[in-house]
């Protein structure tokens, strides 16, 4: 994984109120956990259940498509 050294202000209640949130520590593991949070959120954003997965749930366990 390739990381950047960087200065940043941050705002010490909001990094309080996420390190709750995920369950971090240090600053640069609850930064990181914030940024890879909001990306899957972006991914998972336009997902539909109904639209996107097909096929009953024991087919979705084995890996099977439905034909």
């Amino acid at each position: 994984m390739r990381m950047t050294r960087t200065t940043v202000d941050v705002d010490e209640r909001a990094l309080d109120a996420a390190r709750r949130e995920l369950g971090t520590t240090g600053l640069s593991e609850t930064v990181n956990a914030a940024l890879r949070d909001a990306a899957r959120r972006r991914v998972l954003k336009d997902f539909d259940v109904t639209r996107d997965i097909d096929g009953t749930p024991a087919e979705l366990a084995s890996g099977r498509e439905r034909s």
